[in-house]
């Protein structure tokens, strides 16, 4: 929708935002804290100072087909934002203290250089044209954002929105900011500049802001605007499809510019900061230079998450503010995964502090008006020295010149598990130099408890000899690979995109070598390059981080490359071993003591019963008893209250298990959460049959589902008595054209009970034990039950066995194979594991083009397909998958079939179940094209709803 007027922008400020102003404004009161240079203080309640607009919509499938154009001059504009920011903080910095010149600061100690760690270069299995500043000419520097959810990758500039797929391919024309926030156009111009895009993990939905201005006035009855209004413009998807609608609204400040905007969000708030300059008179409303007053403080928004609903309402949203008049700029940290509730800043001191650096954690809430924060002086506390003013990085040619506007402040912030990195301009003197240069100053703190002062993990700066890098971009990639990517340039050569990254295992400045990602091609026009680079951790890919890299065109302008960068993604083979039981809450293996409701627990996994301390994924069983209410279990890598996907569903009174082929944090660990209501608990079992290691090892080869038990009717393998093993012939055994090889060492597969006479569990074990510690699928009477496995065979005979563990009785075993590991030959596949992702959830409407739900409507006994390749970070190559299975609302009882091809009659199953049941199970199946098929079997007429989780 386009703002037609500034009215439609304000007019239900005026009449209600400020009402509610005036009657909560509050002082923040400064109150003492230790240790010294510390301070707590409260956060103001809708302050008086910054107004919420009210909500508007858009639909960017309905963009697609308007025209997109920019209602002024960018390069204009640009040139406003850079004389503004010329006159702040940076010569605020100019004179900043040395280390240890503080009266009472030791002194912290220098940053370190960067040193070769001997690590290859990261792949790129993505590498397409991005954004290129066309409409923004050549004076306006690249500032280029990117975000990346399941399916699709959003990447922002300074003026414009582009959303592909993640393969690269345009999935909507690219679209100006000022269309998508529908910001006026007449009767006075509206500017707009650096936009910041993310996408929230924990509730799957996008957000994009950016910083917008105008010099207009007298735009409403009561507007107290004597030189105009800046804002920042907010957006958030009211689902996790970018084409799909929107929400959005703008904070606004009266006569103030909100500069070099950030934002971020924890499990739950969501922040937006920045950098207010006053505003002075313009020369008219079609000109930016209203935007050219002295900087006024750093500033900070919090809303809560409850309140940014699908197609929220602005104006009755609780805001909480602060005003940090000793700091020139804060930026707040983006989380991936979004686990915590505390939002973490960094930001840069003035005055008699200038450059210091400040870490600054928040807590409470919006709603209650709880919201506080916690402020450490890390530098006044011999943490880390200050910030500092880089030189002007240079480039070939032209004025030799890059950017004249650059500061020092902080670009990037993030954090992951315990740790807040940040990255910054930095001047040094490379190795071997004898120049001041600009480097990319990399700093890295301990953070797990965000009220404690952070501790000082590393302070390194990435430099080359001969060369300035600048505007550095950080992410951490699921496997805990800190990934940095700038802007390297010299007299010599053109502005171009490097990339470097620190392994988890290495010290902190231990780096890869610098890697070109994009070569510039010519001179940079412009007088200001950019404010900052964004990277995005890939939310599927645990190896993975996106970025939009920006290098210097044939035009004098910019252009970027969308790159995928992957670290460790080569794929890790198998071992199987004797399953062994890794967790039992019951008895204090792993963990001890229930697990309650909506509680997360981690426990290690990796480096404990004999499996290597380098395991990157695990395949085994996950067993629930004593649970004392229905509901369900979800294991995933990092520890997380709301997890996207299920592992385990379960009534009450069932001891139920499935199986699972899931990645280990990078640490080692797994967590698990019970989903059920408060106050509820249960007791979890996990039996680990195999890990999986980068490397050489077993390889996989996936078969078309072959029934190779059927003890019902078999001729060899009769009906299993309780307490007494049978031995299964796999490996040399050709069934209805399926061999599974002799060198066969494990297989996947489906394994069904049915006819059992008494409750029970059954366990498939590679050699005959009657009493094995551990089971593969347990069950009541009455109930036919399937669970899929990985099992070792046994290495002398091919065979594996199953027992039936009972206290008397018979049962009935359809043992159904899915494919093999071996050592050599077959299809030779290796293991590329992903954070769970919901592909296929057939109760919901299915996603614009065919993205977000792979199906939509419920399954009836005709065959479907969803396609799975290239979605969910599954790459297009990609020839099986492991998962979890899970249906619900059936209208009889029967089973669900998972298959490559279309098979109306399946003679295999995947998930059996009764009535009434919400139930899963763990899947390894082949693809056909890229795609897998479902087929309900039970009467004509009946259907199913089917949730798919890709692992």
């Amino acid at each position: 929708m386009v703002r037609s007027s500034i009215g439609g922008r304000l007019a239900s400020v005026a009449s209600a935002t400020l009402l509610i102003a005036g009657m909560f404004a509050q002082a923040a009161p400064a109150l003492a804290a230790s240790p010294a240079h510390a301070r707590t203080s409260s956060w103001i309640a809708h302050p008086s100072t910054v107004h919420q607009a009210p909500s508007r919509t858009t639909d960017l499938k309905k963009l697609a087909g308007a025209p997109s154009k920019l209602p002024f001059k960018a390069a204009t504009a640009s040139s406003a934002l850079r004389s503004l920011e010329a006159k702040g903080y940076p010569t605020g910095k100019a004179g900043a203290p040395a280390p240890g010149s503080h009266p009472d600061v030791v002194g912290p100690p220098a940053p370190d250089p960067a040193t070769a760690s001997g690590a290859p270069a990261a792949t790129t299995p993505v590498a397409v044209a991005g954004q290129t500043g066309g409409g923004a000419g050549t004076s306006v520097g690249a500032d280029p954002g990117i975000a990346v959810g399941p399916d699709e990758v959003l990447q922002t500039d300074n003026t414009s929105l582009q959303v592909t797929d993640r393969a690269g391919n345009d999935l909507v024309a690219s679209k100006t900011l000022p269309s998508f926030f529908g910001l006026p156009e007449s009767p006075y111009t509206t500017f707009d500049s650096d936009p910041r895009v993310l996408f929230d993990t924990l509730r799957q939905r996008w957000i994009v802001s950016e910083l917008s201005w105008d010099c207009a006035t007298h735009t409403y009855t009561g507007d107290p605007a004597l030189f105009g209004h800046g804002y920042i413009d907010y957006a958030i998807s009211d689902t996790a499809d970018p084409l799909g609608s929107w929400t959005s609204s703008s904070f606004v400040w009266p006569d103030s510019l909100p500069d070099r905007p950030s934002l971020g969000t924890s499990t739950d708030k969501f922040a937006l900061t920045a950098s207010v300059f006053a505003m002075v008179a313009g020369s008219g409303t079609s000109s930016p230079d209203c935007a050219s007053g002295a900087f006024s403080s750093a500033q900070a928004v919090v809303l809560d998450w409850t309140q940014l609903g699908p197609k929220f309402d602005a104006l009755k949203l609780d805001l909480a503010y602060q005003e940090y008049p000793d700091l020139d700029a804060v930026r707040v940290a983006t989380q991936e995964p979004v686990v915590d509730p505390a939002l973490r800043m960094i930001g840069i001191g003035n005055g008699t502090n200038a450059g210091n650096v400040t870490y600054i954690n928040v807590t409470g809430s919006a709603v209650k008006r709880s919201v506080a924060d916690s402020t450490f002086d890390l530098t006044a506390l011999n943490v880390l020295p200050v910030f500092a003013v880089p030189p002007s990085p240079h480039q070939s040619g032209g004025s030799g010149t890059l950017t004249s506007a650059i500061d020092g402040a902080p670009d990037s912030l993030i954090y992951r598990a315990g740790k807040l990195a940040f990255s910054a301009t930095y001047p040094c003197t490379p190795t071997g130099d004898s120049v001041v240069r600009d480097c990319v100053r990399v700093t890295t703190l301990g953070n797990a408890v965000p009220s404690v002062q952070p501790t000082r993990l590393g302070d390194t700066l990435l430099g080359t000899n001969t060369f300035d890098e600048s505007f550095g971009g950080l992410a951490w990639s699921g496997n805990a690979v800190l990934q940095a990517v700038y802007t390297r340039s010299s007299s010599s050569t053109f502005a171009s995109a490097y990339a470097q990254y620190n392994l988890p295992g290495d010290t902190p400045i231990a780096w890869s070598a610098p890697q070109l990602l994009t070569a510039g091609t010519a001179t940079y026009a412009g007088s200001g390059w950019g404010a900052y680079t964004i990277v995005a951790t890939d939310p599927q890919d645990p190896t993975a981080v996106w970025v939009g890299d920006p290098y210097a065109n044939g035009s004098g302008g910019w252009s970027s490359t969308i790159h995928e960068l992957v670290v460790g993604g080569a794929g890790a083979s198998y071992t199987p071993i004797n399953p062994v039981r890794v967790l039992d809450s019951r008895f204090g293996t792993g963990l001890s003591g229930v697990f309650s409701a909506n509680v997360p627990r981690t426990f290690a996994v990796a480096g404990t019963h004999g499996i290597p301390a380098n395991a990157v994924a695990i395949s085994g069983n996950l067993t629930v008893t004593q649970q004392s209410a229905l509901g369900s279990v979800s294991l995933t890598p990092t520890a997380t209250a709301s997890p996207p996907s299920s592992t385990l569903n379960f009534p009450v009174g069932d001891n139920r298990a499935n199986n699972v082929t899931i990645a280990l944090a990078p640490d080692g660990t797994l967590a698990a959460v019970y989903k059920a209501g408060a106050g509820q608990h249960t007791q979890l079992i996990l039996d680990v049959t195999g890990y999986f290691l980068a490397g050489s090892g077993l390889t996989y080869s996936p078969v078309p589902p072959t029934r190779f038990l059927d003890s019902r009717t078999d001729p060899l393998i009769h009906t299993f008595h309780a307490n007494v093993p049978q031995s299964i012939p796999i490996a040399g055994v050709t069934i209805a054209g399926v061999a599974i090889p002799s060198d066969a060492s494990a297989i996947t597969a489906n394994l069904t009970v049915t006819h059992q006479t008494t409750a029970g569990s059954v366990t498939l074990t590679p050699t005959n034990n009657p009493n094995p510690g551990t089971s593969t699928i347990n069950f009541p009477v009455g109930d036919n039950r399937a669970n899929g496995l990985t099992i070792a065979l046994d290495p002398g005979t091919g065979k594996v066995s199953a027992v039936y563990k009972a206290t008397s009785g018979t049962i009935d075993l359809i043992l159904d194979v899915t494919g093999y590991y071996s050592i050599s030959g077959g299809a030779g596949l290796l293991f590329h594991p992903l954070n769970p992702g919901r592909r296929v959830d057939t109760r919901l409407a299915l996603g614009t083009l065919g993205f977000g739900n792979g199906l939509t409507g419920a399954q009836g006994t005709t065959p479907r397909s969803a396609v799975i390749a290239g979605h969910f970070g599954v790459p297009a190559a990609a020839a099986a998958i492991t998962g979890n299975l899970t249906v619900t609302a059936q209208t009889a009882s029967g089973d669900v079939a998972v298959t490559a091809t279309s098979v109306a009659h399946p003679t295999t199953s995947t998930l059996n179940f009764p009535l009434g049941d919400n139930r899963a199970n763990g899947i390894t199946v082949p693809l056909g094209s890229g795609d897998l098929w479902f087929v309900y079997q039970p009467f004509v007429g009946k259907h199913v709803q089917i949730i798919l989780d890709l692992t």
